[in-house]
């Protein structure tokens, strides 16, 4: 009798469940759009990974806790267990997940089986790879602006910027966050004052102003799919961050590092 997929993970050594595959696939096409492999770490807290793209101008480094998943699994002789895969590949298995829909990941040291429980359960069992890391040690940063913008509002801003020109401006003083852009002959700007619902909170220790690529703030737009509000932190001429907040039972958020460019 032919094993099945189940039985081809020996000694399985973690395992998750999501509660929605598709809020997951949104996170693995921005994923996929800035490293080509991710490993992902699983410990008693939960689920980790962190990545850079080839350029090293952009980090993305996301987390799960472990009561943000309907099942979780370490076995007790693991501190942590690695779970490495191939995003383009994963995307292409998500890619008709729906709302709704579980998602589980097993793992053994060389094997992760994973499961889309749709009309039709699908599973689909691919090899653990070696990621290695290539990550500098623990970014710290102090900010002058922090704020918080609802997501839609901020998706339709950087839309406007992406019309306009290859580099978005974003500005902040005491009154308002601003993101703007230009290009030949043509302006966008859009202002989040503090009397604006989409701006839910502001902090300006000094008045700032800092330019980003435009195509790397597009990798990471599907975010706004599944973040309610957006954190932004920056200072005049240094990185952009930004921290998708997802709605899960538990703690789970998804940051993005940007590094400037010259204006």
């Amino acid at each position: 009798m032919a094993r099945t997929l189940e039985q081809e993970i020996e000694n399985p050594v973690a395992k998750f469940q999501f509660a929605d595959a598709k809020s997951f696939r949104e996170i693995v096409e921005s994923l996929a759009k800035i490293m080509d492999e991710i490993r992902f770490t699983v410990t008693q807290e939960g689920v980790k990974a962190i990545g850079m793209d080839a350029s090293k101008l952009a980090l993305i480094e996301l987390f799960f806790s472990r009561d943000s998943f309907l099942d979780f699994y370490l076995s007790e002789d693991r501190e942590e267990a690695y779970l490495g895969l191939q995003l383009s590949s994963l995307a292409s298995m998500l890619k008709k997940s729906k709302k709704g829909e579980p998602l589980t990941f097993t793992a053994s040291d060389d094997r992760v089986l994973i499961v889309i429980d749709s009309t039709v359960v699908k599973k689909f069992l691919v090899p653990n790879i070696e990621v290695i890391l290539d990550i500098p040690g623990e970014i710290k940063l102090e900010f002058d602006v922090e704020a918080s913008v609802t997501s839609d509002p901020l998706k339709k801003a950087l839309r406007d910027v992406e019309v306009i020109g290859d580099v978005a401006e974003f500005e902040a003083n005491e009154d308002a966050l601003i993101i703007k852009a230009r290009g030949e002959g043509a302006r966008a700007r859009t202002v989040f004052s503090r009397d604006s619902a989409a701006l839910t909170y502001l902090e300006v220790k000094q008045p700032s102003r800092s330019a980003y690529e435009v195509s790397y703030l597009k990798n990471v737009l599907n975010l706004t799919k599944i973040a309610d509000v957006v954190d932004i932190k920056f200072s005049t001429d240094k990185p952009l961050e930004m921290v998708f907040r997802l709605p899960a039972p538990g703690e789970a958020w998804v940051r993005y590092l940007l590094a400037p460019m010259s204006l």
